[in-house]
């Protein structure tokens, strides 16, 4: 479930599968973020499930109450941002890493070319 949305990308010289850098978009506070207190046993992945109805969202939460220190888990009482209305984030999320497919594909489109091209002399 981690790396169901992680990229896997064919390297071209070695020829081995890797997996891609995530790119997440800054979150940027607005009028509707709500202050949470945290309570005990809330996470990051707890909150995001409550807040949009699946733990995937996790990240926004993360990058919305930077400096985001890679804990999952909160201590009771602290207090954290909420954002609520979260399709931009969504969809630039999905446009950033949209981005490195596209120049992947470039870069294969670019590499079968060549390829064609050298094999008719």
């Amino acid at each position: 479930m981690r790396y169901d949305d992680t990229r896997i990308k064919q390297d071209k010289f070695t020829d081995k599968r890797k997996r891609c850098t995530t790119q997440y978009p800054e979150v940027i506070k607005q009028d509707t973020d709500v202050l949470y207190t945290t309570k005990f046993d809330d996470t990051l992945f707890t909150l995001s499930y409550r807040f949009y109805g699946t733990i995937e969202n996790w990240w926004i939460i993360a990058r919305a109450n930077t400096p985001f220190k890679a804990r999952t888990k909160f201590e009771p009482g602290t207090k954290i941002n909420i954002p609520i209305d979260i399709d931009d984030f969504l969809s630039e999320f999905t446009l950033l890493n949209l981005q490195e497919d596209i120049e992947d594909e470039d870069d294969t489109t670019e590499s079968t070319t060549t390829s064609t091209t050298s094999a008719s002399y």
